[in-house]
């Protein structure tokens, strides 16, 4: 079974009196496990596809299933409920709470869950050690740099093991170098069996994906898979 499943997917949009379709027909299958790359110039569609795959959007007509269920005939509650326990979001501008330090950022998550106090701070402090941020578990956002940033908004997208991982350009405010380490990051949690959609006007980056989906004006135009995957 697909862990993704869209079904002549269309979204529309009235802007002005008009209808702009942002999706057309989209029809897509995405495994559990895969790595994909998204891209497409502006107004392509990606970022609307991207809401919807993270169930922060629904279709005008057509079906997502996810894991088998119809995301479409959910209410919002369980649409957050499915989205909370599934799926881990990483920004590119990181959408830190700027009076948080990066350990109660990452917490934040496990607290809404209900998770014991004793057993997130374990877990926050043991993932910022794995994002190489040992060091900075009590600094706020303004006294990191983006790569930090970044690496704290993907603790925080991953502490509670979301299967899926969703990816707005989280290299499009970072230097070579943290961008690189940013995606060795991603594709580590890729390797550990985590689905990886990463948005992305950086070829560079696109090209590391195992398939590779380009959108134009609203459509899905190629899909593409790397020998290597």
């Amino acid at each position: 079974m697909s862990q993704i499943e869209l079904r002549n997917v269309q979204r529309i949009f009235s802007v002005g009196g008009e209808e702009v379709h942002a999706l057309r027909d989209i029809d897509l299958k995405i495994g559990n496990g895969e790595y994909i790359s998204l891209m497409g110039p502006s107004g392509s569609g990606k970022s609307t596809l991207l809401n919807l795959l993270g169930l922060l959007d629904r279709p005008s007509s057509g079906n997502y299933l996810l894991d088998g269920r119809d995301t479409t005939t959910l209410n919002d509650v369980e649409q957050a409920q499915a989205r909370g326990g599934k799926i881990g979001f990483v920004f590119q501008s990181f959408h830190l709470v700027s009076r948080l330090t990066a350990r109660e950022n990452v917490e934040l998550p496990l607290m809404l869950s209900g998770i014991p106090i004793a057993q997130r701070k374990s877990r926050v402090a043991d993932l910022l050690a794995e994002m190489g941020l040992a060091d900075r578990l009590d600094h706020r956002p303004d006294q990191l740099s983006g790569g930090q940033r970044q690496r704290v908004a993907i603790a925080r997208a991953t502490v509670t093991e979301p299967e899926l991982i969703l990816a707005d350009e989280p290299t499009g405010n970072l230097d070579s170098k943290s961008g690189g380490e940013v995606i060795d990051i991603l594709e580590r949690l890729n390797a550990n069996g985590k689905t990886l959609i990463v948005v992305t006007h950086d070829l560079d980056v696109g090209d590391r994906a195992h398939r590779k989906l380009k959108m134009v004006d609203g459509l899905l135009a190629k899909d593409l898979r790397s020998n290597a995957a």
